[in-house]
């Protein structure tokens, strides 16, 4: 592999981070408005029957807006 093909492989590897960085900011914001456990527990339901890395991480952001608003109500 030539230092340019290198390069330019290097270059792809981090733009496809990037987007998918992004992309997973862009949810996570998105999923932010799911604040109370009645709208987290609506969206995980409709989340359920999902499989695949997404939905995994819908599932994970969605448990992370929960345990925020447990903190937030018991403090």
């Amino acid at each position: 592999m030539s230092t340019s093909q290198m390069w330019t492989t290097v270059k792809d590897e981090l733009r496809a981070r990037r987007e998918a960085r992004e992309r997973a900011n862009a949810l996570r914001a998105d999923l932010a408005h799911y604040r109370t456990p009645a709208e987290i527990d609506d969206l995980m339901a409709a989340v359920d029957a999902q499989e695949g890395p997404e939905a995994e991480f819908i599932r994970s952001v969605l448990s992370d807006n929960l345990r925020t608003w447990q903190a937030r109500i018991s403090a």
